[in-house]
């Protein structure tokens, strides 16, 4: 966790795997729950930090797996479309700003069921995170944001896209 606190530091990038009921899903939850107990103790410390804001997110292909581990769709989490082939279009200011506003503190985003995205969905949370962090540079990916990718590629395939 020392790593996420230190921008200096390459961002973690984590891929647990495990068979079916091998507890995925519960490592993902208890993990998330060590991470944002250590981002609460900091802001009790640090006067200046937003209470309100979010250093840690969960994140799902599937509704049915974000409710599982109290996440978010991907979707919904990036304001990604279900037509996502290319997100060249920017968003307006007033969107920017708001999703900056929730999520300019994020350190730590946690994927579930990594084996159901295809690599474009990869490409939209990619490009959606570089918008809302600001990040300018062609060899920083995902935003600079740390990334613990949970899931099983022996059990489901990603989903299609329809044309």
């Amino acid at each position: 966790m020392k790593r996420l606190h230190n921008p200096d530091v390459e961002p973690l990038r984590l891929f647990i795997t495990g068979g079916a009921g091998t507890g995925k899903s519960h490592l993902l939850k208890c993990l998330h729950y060590e991470a944002t107990r250590i981002f609460s103790r900091k802001k009790q410390l640090d006067p200046d930090e937003n209470i309100n804001e979010i250093h840690t997110l969960i994140i799902a292909f599937t509704g049915a797996a974000a409710v599982n581990v109290g996440g978010l769709t991907i979707h919904s989490a990036f304001g990604i479309g279900t037509q996502f082939q290319s997100l060249n279009n920017q968003w307006s200011c007033d969107k920017l700003n708001s999703y900056r506003c929730k999520l300019q503190s994020l350190k730590l985003l946690f994927v579930d069921e990594v084996s159901l995205i295809q690599a474009n969905l990869w490409g939209a949370m990619h490009s959606r995170l570089t918008q809302i962090m600001g990040v300018h540079s062609n060899t920083i990916i995902f935003g600079n944001i740390a990334i613990i990718a949970i899931g099983d590629f022996y059990q489901c395939s990603p989903v299609a896209c329809s044309s």
